[in-house]
């Protein structure tokens, strides 16, 4: 009977330790049933009985803690504590500590750890002595004590070298690479996070979702709010799937997080209602508390406050101090005084602002940034200058965004600055001059490419990864045309994209950014080559434009943002389905066109006609508001036969007109299945003198990759593809494979002058920091000075047709906005963009 407890007890310790616990706590019940356990009937002391059936009661114990039944666990370990063996007391005392933790009664654990200590030290067992610093590792870092969760995991993990369990190794690295991200340094922890995956793939696949729900949190750090709540929700149905309620209920809470990021404040509530139940019901009141927290910080953001609001936070600061939960309870802190300025009672608030900032990692960056939003509101309520605190919180922001080597990450850091932004703004429509306007509305847009390129694509494990990447979607093509089963095709594809895309995520940034360019420098500039820039933002509901260029800066306040955004969606929807009737009758062409003009005229009503005394004649440069990106601004009646640009920033604008440009033999290149892609790159390469051709059937990502480097000019005839939910993937397909957007960062010295003639690329994906990622926006991110790019499919013999009047027009010293200007004066609803500069 005991021998085959006994391997009862073996296989529950295992599955414990591989993350399966409903399994676990199922095995130990056959167990302890084998022993005859009862509470009333507990085994004699000393016995082999009373041993095993005390260590199957600890194993168990942390089962029901897992299970979101922490008091019962300590209830088992009370009872055990009567008959375990005087050898075991170390891992009965762990035990308990780690109980404590799990429901967040976290000095009681600390306490407990220390009790445990000497025991396991005298008696071991040593993979419970290991895990004693690992877990207590965990504790510290609960309790925001960094440094010493550091020193501690360090620790366990020279333990596990001589232990030789390589599970619990990979836990304890896991734990090293949280607490990396903790402290800040996420490139590192990536990295880690990937080698720790690939061991619990081979020792215990079900932690699997832990690595995935770290990633989360990493993502969630730098401002990609959307892509961390993906995961989440994978990783809350596979601790449920393992019966780990605890881990569920904490991803709900960060699920909740994510959503009142992106300002969904009904959702959020709903998940963190739902995660705060669950964390009461096991017992976790602090870990509930910041659900409540978070409750309340939704409600004060979306306006929904009582008049006893900063009261019921206070009241939460409190419970939170009582309980020694102090990761969160600043940021409590500074809702509190943020719902106490905004009641107008401004007693204690500079007390409950008084914190120390400057710590590492994304949570002290968090805090300070909502410090620095708090003394802002709280100098406009006294009548004060608030741009200081704005300004010091925004130049904290850049350090941080300088850290990472992904656009990706540096695009959706902006995202974590966006109160301040919007708050400066207002500030500065309501009370400043527009040139202050101008330089504000340039701290809230383009920031990533303040930031150099860094050349993760020129790695060579990178050139490996993505020639593995071109072979699989070329097999996915073929299967594809083929109308053969392509399900693990498409899977290899993406498995391929997301091992490429963890590498470029983990690059460690350059840790430099371009230098501000003031208002006067960029209307100096506008001035010199007689152009307008239209800089358009929102404040109060409305567009807003400054002007620079004219004789002087300018703000003039346009139509409301909702419907400038409506009537630009319905616009784009008209060039995509205009696209979709050139070989359908001419009556549902006119249709078509009829809308068109109807919403461009209203577009233009709204946002030009006002502007049209200060443009004057001059060439027009548009930096339009993140939600109006997408809009044709060409069609547009002002605009038509108009030499335009449109840039993401004046910075970038100003920036481009001033870089050096490549003066290398143009690149003419075209990809298949385009019906004349021949005549055209023969008749648009026979304009410039040794230029480079790549025909289509010959077409390699490799060679138009090189030819693109240092070309003065690249005329690419291909199909493309935005991908708007993996936007470094968006790409051109040429004969040999695809040439995607990530690719192009890595160019030393990119094309002044890409056209790009026959593809929908000049969209991009506007993350939640107003930044835009895509194919065009990675050229220009690259160093492209201009884009000619498509905000639809283009029919092959337009495309062609208008791109070899286009380069003819280039090729006689027209610029690019001249040119286009020019080819589409008597095509009013051609889709192509001239982007940059």
């Amino acid at each position: 009977m005991l021998q085959r407890a006994w391997r009862l007890f073996t296989r529950g310790q295992r599955l414990n330790r591989r993350g399966r616990i409903a399994e676990s706590a199922e095995v130990l019940d056959q167990a302890l049933a084998l022993l005859e356990w009862s509470p009333e009937r507990p085994p004699q002391p000393g016995t082999a009985r009373a041993r095993l059936t005390a260590r199957a009661l600890m194993v168990m114990s942390a089962n029901m803690a897992h299970l979101g039944e922490s008091a019962e666990g300590l209830r088992l370990l009370d009872l055990a504590e009567a008959f375990v063996a005087p050898p075991d007391r170390g891992i009965l005392f762990h035990q308990r500590a780690f109980n404590l933790w799990q429901s967040s009664r976290l000095s009681d654990a600390i306490r407990w750890f220390a009790e445990a200590e000497p025991h396991l030290a005298e008696n071991g067992p040593d993979y419970m002595y290991a895990a004693l610093f690992h877990n207590r590792a965990m504790v510290w870092r609960d309790l925001g004590e960094l440094h010493q969760s550091m020193e501690s995991i360090q620790r366990a993990l020279q333990v596990y070298e001589r232990v030789g369990i390589p599970v619990n190794r990979a836990k304890a690295i896991h734990l090293e690479a949280l607490i990396w991200l903790d402290l800040g340094d996420i490139t590192k922890a990536l990295l880690t996070f990937d080698e720790v995956r690939k061991q619990f793939r081979r020792y215990a696949p079900d932690l699997e979702s832990f690595i995935d729900f770290s990633y989360a949190q990493a993502l969630f750090y730098v401002g990609m709010y959307r892509q961390a709540a993906d995961r989440w929700v994978e990783v809350i149905a596979a601790q449920r799937l393992a019966g780990n309620r605890r881990s569920a209920a904490i991803a709900e809470f960060w699920l909740a997080v994510a959503a009142f990021e992106v300002n969904r404040f009904e959702l959020a509530e709903q998940w963190a209602r739902k995660a705060m139940d669950s964390l009461y019901e096991q017992g976790n009141e602090p870990m509930a508390f910041l659900a409540r927290l978070l409750i309340l910080q939704g409600r004060f953001d979306s306006g929904h406050t009582d008049p006893d609001f900063a009261d019921k936070v206070t009241r939460l600061c409190d419970a939170l101090e009582q309980r020694g939960w102090t990761l969160r309870l600043e940021q409590a802190k500074i809702l509190a005084a943020r719902a106490k300025i905004r009641a107008g009672s401004f007693e204690g608030v500079e007390e409950l602002l008084k914190g120390e900032s400057g710590g590492p990692g994304h949570d002290a960056l968090a805090e300070d940034l909502a410090r620095y939003l708090a003394k802002a509101e709280l100098a406009i309520a006294r009548g004060l200058d608030p741009m200081p605190e704005l300004r010091a919180g925004l130049d904290l922001l850049d350090e941080y965004r300088m850290a990472f080597g992904s656009v990706e990450f540096q695009a959706g850091v902006s995202a974590l600055g966006v109160q301040l932004s919007s708050k400066g703004l207002t500030h500065t429509t309501n009370h400043g001059s527009p040139a202050e306007m101008l330089q504000w509305a340039e701290r809230s847009r383009g920031q990533a490419l303040r930031i150099p390129p860094v050349k993760s694509s020129g790695d060579s494990a990178a050139r490996e990864a993505l020639g593995r990447l071109r072979q699989a979607r070329q097999e996915l093509w073929d299967l594809q045309v083929e109308g053969k089963e392509a399900t693990e095709a498409l899977a290899r594809v993406s498995r391929l994209e997301a091992q490429i895309r963890d590498y470029d995520r983990a690059r460690p940034g350059p840790g430099q950014q371009e230098e501000r360019i003031s208002a006067e420098e960029i209307h100096e500039l506008a001035r010199s080559r007689d152009t307008a820039v239209i800089n358009l933002f929102e404040v109060g509901g409305s567009v807003r434009a400054v002007l620079v260029g004219g004789a002087d800066i300018r703000h003039v306040e346009l139509m409301g943002l909702d419907e400038a955004a409506e009537l630009g969606s319905r616009l784009g929807a008209d060039l995509d389905a205009l696209r979709r009737t050139f070989h359908h009758p001419e009556r549902l062409r006119q249709s078509v066109e009829g809308s068109m003009r109807r919403n461009a005229s209203a577009l233009s009503r709204g946002v030009l006609d006002p502007l049209l005394d200060y443009i004057g004649d001059r060439q027009a440069v548009m930096v339009p508001h993140s939600k109006l990106a997408w809009v044709p601004w060409p069609m547009l009646p002002p605009l038509r036969g108009r030499p335009l640009t449109v840039s993401p920033s004046a910075e970038a604008w100003w920036r481009a007109v001033h870089r050096p440009a490549a003066t290398g033999p143009a690149l003419i290149a075209a990809g298949p299945g385009l019906g004349r892609a021949t005549e055209e790159i023969e008749a648009v390469a026979g304009l410039y003198p040794e230029a480079v051709r790549v025909a289509a059937d010959e077409s390699d990502p490799e060679t138009v990759l090189k030819a693109l480097d240092g070309a003065a000019v690249a005329h690419l005839a291909a199909h493309g593809h935005h991908e708007p939910d993996n936007v470094l993937f968006s790409r051109l397909d040429f004969g040999l494979g695809p040439l995607n957007a990530y690719e192009l960062l890595g160019l030393d010295q990119p094309p002044a002058h890409v056209v790009l003639s026959a593809c929908d690329l000049g969209r991009s994906t506007v993350e939640v920091g107003n930044e835009t990622l895509g194919f065009t926006a990675a050229l220009l991110h690259a160093g492209t000075a201009t884009v000619v790019s498509s905000l639809a499919k283009v029919p092959d013999a337009m495309a062609a047709e208008m791109m070899v009047e286009y380069h003819r027009r280039c090729a006689a010293g027209a610029s690019p906005a001249e040119a286009l200007a020019a080819v589409g004066e008597q095509r009013p609803w051609h889709p192509f963009v001239a982007f940059g500069a």
